[in-house]
């Protein structure tokens, strides 16, 4: 009777240290965002965005072409309903409005950038700073995380959803209720971006405004 009972300390003890081991190695939701983000340099797609208020009622969809180049230069453009241009070097932001033939720029502020921008410059370090990373679904083909501010801030969550390894959807959720969603299609995976993908030159009788704290 007694060595029964050892060999049943000895397995519970057994199954004790498996399980804890089993458990240091399972990654953490920070350490999976962080190795599907790894996947890539630089990242484009297509987008269609679109909000809903608090009833669920639909807006205007809008359509266009991101591009993503890793650490801090972007290229978000929208070009229906309405042309709009947004460029980032990573030093400067330009938001160009084509129909207003209007031009605004503005110095690159990190504690500024919003979770969208640090999610998709594949900032992790920055995220966990602001953010509680939470993972909802983990498939094989199928990881969405939530991410809860530390801080009251302009978003109440962002949810991050990846199909096979590549972002697909992204979902924004402000402190009213306002839902925004943006759908990417037709992603690609580390182009080689044309020298000037992420730089601006207003045209020619655009008028330019330059941000207050930029001058």
């Amino acid at each position: 009777m007694m060595n029964k009972f050892k060999r049943l300390k000895m397995a519970v003890a057994a199954s004790v240290l498996l399980l804890a081991s089993t458990a240091s190695f399972a990654a953490s939701p920070v350490q999976q965002l962080e190795k599907l983000m790894q996947g890539f340099s630089n990242y484009s797609a297509e987008f269609e965005q679109y909000t809903e208020d608090e009833k669920g009622r639909k807006g205007e969809v809008s359509k266009g072409q991101m591009n993503v180049q890793r650490p801090n230069k972007f290229r978000w453009e929208t070009k229906t309903p309405f042309p709009q241009l947004i460029v980032s070097d990573g030093k400067y932001i330009w938001i160009y409005d084509e129909d207003l033939e209007q031009a605004t720029r503005k110095k690159v502020n990190p504690s500024e950038t919003n979770g969208a921008a640090l999610i998709l410059n594949g900032d992790l370090e920055a995220l966990s700073k602001r953010f509680n990373i939470k993972q909802l679904i983990d498939r094989k083909r199928e990881k969405l995380f939530e991410l809860l501010p530390k801080k009251e801030g302009n978003f109440e969550k962002i949810q991050l959803f990846f199909a096979d390894k590549v972002i697909q959807e992204l979902m924004l959720v402000d402190i009213f209720g306002q839902k925004t969603t943006i759908i990417l299609t037709k992603a690609k995976l580390n182009l080689k971006f044309a020298a000037d993908m992420f730089s601006f030159t207003p045209p020619k009788n655009t008028d330019i405004m330059i941000d207050g704290a930029d001058s």
